[in-house]
């Protein structure tokens, strides 16, 4: 579950956990534009929505297949007990 924090400089930031972080990130590379973590789409300067780089997309599925990593060795090791 997100929660929104206010910073000691009155700035609000919204934090998401791991499996929000990596639902955003699949929706980031399906759609191939840029969210915050709030769900707003990202504008730059001239107000257009940012798109996925190519480095982004490579971290974003990065990320993505460690956690898909990560739970099938969890699943593994709970099977041999």
């Amino acid at each position: 579950m997100s929660r929104v924090v206010k910073r000691a400089n009155g700035k609000t930031v919204t934090l998401l956990t791991p499996a929000e972080m990596g639902d955003k990130y699949a929706k980031e590379l399906r759609e191939g534009k840029r969210y915050t973590n709030a769900g707003e789409p990202k504008k730059g300067r001239n107000g257009q929505q940012l798109k996925v780089t190519k480095e982004g997309k490579a971290y974003r599925s990065g990320y993505l297949q460690a956690r898909s990593d990560n739970a099938k060795a969890y699943n593994s090791k709970k099977k041999r007990k």
